[in-house]
């Protein structure tokens, strides 16, 4: 039986957006914290194996500025709305940079987005 599918969000950024025609929206981006995938590296391993893994992660620390690591870690982008100027001027209560919804996918197909 089919039913319902649903996931939390928290609005990750709100910025302006201009189509390939000049028109300007406001997008609004919201991510969700992705579950952490376990490194754990047995003990087992050979001394060279465990160096070059080491050696993996300083590089990615190294190429990855500090900010988009720590915003990798905490959330990924999960759904992106675009509102005409005249839709999100609209809206009673605006959405902020943190607020947390609750995304609904219902089985005909339609999407409700709720605030927490």
């Amino acid at each position: 039986m089919l039913s319902e599918n649903f996931f939390t969000v928290k609005v990750t950024a709100i910025n302006p957006h201009y189509d390939y025609q000049g028109n300007e929206y406001v997008r609004i981006e919201f991510g969700y914290r992705p579950p952490k995938i376990p490194t754990m590296v047995p003990t087992s391993i050979p001394k060279e194996v465990s160096e070059a893994l080491e050696a993996s992660r300083n590089m990615v620390q190294v190429m990855i500025p500090p900010q988009v690591r720590a915003q990798m870690r905490k959330y990924t982008n999960r759904l992106t709305l675009y509102l005409t100027i005249n839709e999100w001027e609209n809206l009673q209560q605006k959405h902020t940079v943190g607020d947390e919804f609750k995304v609904i996918l219902k089985i005909n197909g339609s999407i409700d987005l709720v605030k927490k």
